[in-house]
C-alpha cells in the first residue's frame, strides 16, 4: 500500500513538473515584442530541487531565477579608407538582459593619423542604458539615456550596460570620427558627471519640449579656454510619423541625423533663433509624434564641426500608457463624431437658427480677442486666472452678440463671415509657418484679413443667403480633426499658449502635414462636397426649374443654379435682394420686397404654367 501511494505521488508530482514547465515556457515565449525578434536570454536559471514529503503526500516546489551578468565583446574597427567627419560603422543589435557589452575600438593608431577624436554612440529603443569608460559604474565615468555617446582619443574600450534583469534592448551602436581641427561636442560641459559630454539634455514640459546642448570647446590641439571660442551651433530636427511607435522607424530616423552631412540633407533647420552662442531649442510638444533632435557645433576659425549625439522623444509614454499618446481619447473622437453628422446636416437644410449661430460666433470672439487683450498688454496671469478671464470674455460676447442678432439680424451674418475668414487665414498660414508669433504683425495680418475675407463673403449675395453654408462647414472641419485626432486646430491651440508662456516666438512648431492631416482633409472635402450637392438638390427643388443643359437629377423634376442657390435660414428671406431668373426665352428681373415674397411668386408661377 505504501509502495503503491509512493507511486501515486510520483505520479501527481510528474503531471505537476510538466504543466509547470509548459506554462512557463508560454509565458517565456509569448512576453516578446511582436515588432521585433527577440534572442534567446542569456542569463542562467538556478532551479531548486524539488522537495517531496511522500509521508504526508504535500508538493513543495521552488522556482528561483538568480540573473548574472553575461560580458560580450563587440569589436569597432577603423577602417582603412576612412570617411572623416562621417558614420564608419552602424550595426543595430541586441543589449541581453542584465549584460555588460565591451566595445573596443581598434586600429585607431594604425589607420586613424587624421583622426582628432572617435565619437561612439548607443542609440537604444524603449529601455535606457549605461555607457561607461570603466567595466563597473563608477561616479563621474558613465552616461545613462535612451541617446548616449563617449570620446575615445585613442584604441580602448567602453561598456554598455543593460541593468534591467528583465529585458533585452535593441541599440544601434554607431562609430563617428572626425578630423583634428574639429571642435569637441561637449568639452566644456558643466550639466554632466563626465567632463566631456557629447549628448543632450532633452526636458518634457506641459506644451514644449527643451533641448540643451553643453557648450563645446574647440580641438584640443588649439589650447583655447571655454568661453573664449567663436563657435556657432546648428539645430536640425526631423518629426515622425503621427503615433508611429515601431523599432524600424526609431533607428531609421535617428541615422538620418547622425552626421553633419545626414542633417542638411535629411532634417529641417530651426532658425526661429540665432546660430550663435545660444544653444537651447525649445519646440512645440505634439503629443505621440516622435522628434529627433540634434546639434551640430561649427568652428568656423578653423573649419571644423562635429554632430552631438541625437535625441529623441515621443512627448509621451507609449511604452507605458499608449492612450496618453493621442491628441485626442476615444470619448472626445466620439464628441467629434457627433459634432461632424450634426454639422453637416446644417449645411444640408440650415436647420440652425441665427440666434444660436450668433451666440457661438460671439463666444469665439470672445475667447480670442480676450487672449489677445491680454497679450497686448503683458498681463501677468497665472494658469488659473487666464481660464477665468476667458470664461468671462467668452460669456460677455456671447451675449452681447445674441442681443445684437436678435435686432440685427445682418449684422450677424457678417459677424459670422469675419470669424470663418480668421480661421481660414489662420489655417493658411499656420500650414507655412506653425508658429503664430515668430512675426511682429502676424495677429494683426491675420485679422485685417478674417475681416477683408469676411467682407468679400457677405457681399457675394450667395455667400450672404448661405450663412448656415460657412458655419456648419468651419465646424464640420474641426469635427473631422477630431475624429482624426490630427492636429489642424494647432493654429488655435497655438494661440492659447502664446498668451500664458513667455518667449513663445522662439517655440517651432512643425506644421508638416502628416497622413492623420491629409486624411481629415480629405475626409472634410468628400463630405462637405456630398452635402453641398444635397444642399443644392433640395433647395432648389423647392424654388426653380432647370433648363437644359445643367441637370441635377431631383425625382421628376430638375433643378438649377442662381444667386440663391444657397439659401438657407429663414431670417434672410425676408431681406431685398436682387434676384435672376430665367425660363425660355424670357429674362425676368424681380426687386420685389423681400425673398420670401418672390418664392412665392415662382411657386404660384410654376403651378400656373401649362405643360406643352
Amino acid at each position: 500500500m505504501n509502495s503503491f501511494n509512493s507511486y501515486r505521488d510520483l505520479t501527481v508530482i510528474s503531471v505537476v513538473l510538466l504543466c509547470s514547465a509548459i506554462s512557463t515556457h508560454a509565458a517565456n515565449t509569448t512576453s516578446y515584442s511582436p515588432n521585433s525578434v527577440q534572442p534567446e536570454p542569456l542569463w542562467s536559471k538556478v532551479i531548486s530541487t524539488n522537495s517531496v514529503n511522500t509521508d504526508g503526500g504535500v508538493f513543495d516546489e521552488s522556482f528561483a531565477e538568480q540573473p548574472q551578468f553575461t560580458y560580450n565583446v563587440v569589436q569597432v574597427t577603423v577602417p582603412k579608407h576612412i570617411k572623416i567627419n562621417d558614420i564608419n560603422d552602424y550595426r543595430e543589435i541586441v543589449l541581453p538582459a542584465y549584460s555588460n557589452m565591451q566595445i573596443q575600438l581598434v586600429n585607431m593608431a594604425r589607420n586613424g593619423n587624421n583622426v582628432g577624436f572617435a565619437l561612439i554612440q548607443v542609440n537604444a529603443y524603449e529601455f535606457n542604458v549605461t555607457l561607461s569608460y570603466t567595466k563597473t559604474i563608477i561616479d563621474g565615468s558613465h552616461l545613462t539615456g535612451l541617446n548616449v555617446g563617449l570620446i575615445l582619443n585613442q584604441d580602448g574600450n567602453l561598456y554598455a550596460i543593460n541593468t534591467n534583469p528583465h529585458e533585452d534592448i535593441w541599440i544601434s551602436l554607431v562609430l563617428m570620427l572626425y578630423n583634428k581641427t574639429a571642435p569637441l561636442p561637449g568639452g566644456c560641459n558643466m550639466e554632466f558627471p563626465v567632463e566631456v559630454s557629447p549628448v543632450m539634455n532633452l526636458t518634457l514640459l506641459e506644451s514644449t519640449i527643451e533641448v540643451d546642448t553643453p557648450p563645446a570647446s574647440v580641438a584640443r590641439q588649439f589650447n583655447e579656454s571655454c568661453g573664449k571660442a567663436e563657435l556657432r551651433y546648428e539645430s536640425y530636427y526631423l518629426s515622425m510619423p503621427s503615433y508611429d511607435f515601431s523599432q524600424k522607424t526609431y533607428f531609421n530616423y535617428i541615422r538620418n541625423l547622425i552626421s553633419y552631412a545626414n542633417a542638411k540633407a535629411s532634417g529641417r533647420l530651426n532658425n526661429l533663433t540665432t546660430a550663435m552662442p545660444s544653444i537651447k531649442r525649445i519646440y512645440d510638444r505634439q503629443i505621440g509624434r516622435g522628434m529627433v533632435f540634434v546639434t551640430v557645433v561649427i568652428d568656423p576659425v578653423h573649419r571644423g564641426f562635429a554632430a552631438y549625439v541625437p535625441v529623441h522623444s515621443y512627448a509621451c509614454q507609449p511604452f507605458l500608457n499608449i492612450g496618453g499618446c493621442y491628441e485626442f481619447n476615444i470619448p472626445i473622437r466620439i464628441v467629434g463624431l457627433i459634432i461632424t453628422i450634426i454639422m453637416a446636416a446644417e449645411i444640408i437644410i440650415g436647420f440652425c437658427p441665427h440666434v444660436v449661430k450668433a451666440l457661438i460666433c460671439g463666444g469665439i470672439v470672445g475667447l480670442i480677442g480676450t487672449m489677445k487683450f491680454v497679450q497686448a498688454w503683458n498681463l501677468p496671469v497665472t494658469h488659473t486666472e487666464l481660464v477665468a478671464m476667458l470664461v468671462l470674455g467668452t460669456i460677455t460676447c456671447a451675449v452681447l452678440f445674441t442681443v445684437i442678432a436678435i435686432y440685427c439680424p445682418i449684422a450677424t451674418i457678417l459677424i459670422c463671415n469675419v470669424i470663418v475668414g480668421y480661421m481660414i487665414c489662420s489655417i493658411i498660414y499656420y500650414g507655412f509657418y506653425g508658429n503664430l508669433f515668430i512675426h511682429l504683425y502676424v495677429t494683426l495680418i491675420l485679422l485685417l484679413c478674417g475681416v477683408g475675407l469676411g467682407l468679400l463673403l457677405t457681399s457675394i449675395p450667395a455667400f450672404l443667403l448661405a450663412n448656415s453654408f460657412l458655419f456648419g462647414a468651419v465646424a464640420l472641419f474641426y469635427g473631422v480633426n477630431v475624429v482624426f485626432s490630427a492636429r489642424l486646430h494647432y493654429s488655435l491651440r497655438n494661440l492659447y499658449h502664446g498668451v500664458y508662456e513667455d518667449n513663445y516666438q522662439t517655440v517651432l512648431s512643425d506644421s508638416t502635414l502628416d497622413i492623420n492631416e491629409i486624411m481629415a482633409c480629405a475626409s472634410f472635402a468628400i463630405i462637405l462636397s456630398i452635402c453641398i450637392y444635397l444642399r443644392v438638390r433640395c433647395r432648389l427643388r423647392e424654388n426653380q426649374v432647370v433648363p437644359r443643359g445643367f441637370w441635377i437629377p431631383c425625382g421628376n423634376h430638375g433643378s438649377r443654379t442662381s444667386l440663391a442657390i444657397l439659401a438657407d435660414d429663414a431670417f434672410t428671406y425676408d431681406h431685398p435682394t436682387i434676384t435672376r431668373w430665367t425660363s425660355g426665352d424670357d429674362d425676368v428681373f424681380e426687386s420685389p420686397a423681400t425673398n420670401a415674397r418672390f418664392f412665392d411668386r415662382l411657386r404660384k408661377f410654376r403651378r400656373q404654367r401649362v405643360p406643352t
